[in-house]
């Protein structure tokens, strides 16, 4: 079995991961939902219950909020498309994990965790040959944020999707709940 990477990103509510959900329900297999999302306060509380009852029992489900490629070989035993939601929330749970955005040196450290974690989940899923659907957030398309700590979440955040979308076979965008095909479009410029 070849393995297939597909992103899917998008703006916050804009549906994207609604999208990528029936796009792993339209496919042959068993069917893994890694969340990533941590239940720190009363509105994380109801949006992970209301994912929860979107999916129903469809799903294996693991809730993984750091380290996916720890458990990959479990997740990977039972499921062929496997369903990541979401980067951007996984990516602030190492940025939360491994300490604090004080200065351009720790952030650099914290960044070069996460790629290299990305990085080493890439790799399971192509040695796997399992389809791997990641959904994430596009935070760039907004203004510059004024404190420092948002504009390092929004860089680090920014180049964890682009390191995935250059390993993605498939990519998605979903604005308002209208998802196009973006990677058949991609334009490489040789110089």
């Amino acid at each position: 079995m070849n393995s297939h990477i597909i992103l899917c990103s998008g703006g916050a509510r804009s549906g994207k991961s609604e999208f990528a959900e029936s796009l792993a329900l339209s496919q042959n297999g068993r069917k893994g939902y890694i969340a990533t999302g941590q239940a720190f306060d009363e509105e994380m509380k109801d949006r992970i219950s209301k994912h929860k009852a979107r999916r129903g029992t469809l799903w294996n489900n693991y809730e993984i909020p750091l380290h996916i490629t720890k458990y990959w070989d479990t997740v990977s035993a039972d499921c062929d498309i496997i369903l990541i939601d979401c980067l951007t929330m996984y990516t602030s749970n190492y940025i939360f994990d491994y300490g604090s955005l004080e200065n351009q040196v720790a952030c650099n450290e914290v960044e070069a965790i996460i790629m290299k974690e990305v990085d080493a989940l890439l790799g399971q899923i192509r040695k796997d040959g399992k389809t791997a659907i990641f959904v994430t957030n596009e935070l760039g398309l907004g203004v510059v944020p004024e404190n420092k700590l948002a504009r390092y979440f929004r860089d680090i955040a920014g180049r964890v999707n682009r390191q995935v979308a250059a390993a993605a076979d498939q990519m998605y965008f979903t604005i308002s709940g209208i998802t196009i095909e973006l990677k058949a479009q991609e334009v490489t410029v040789h110089g």
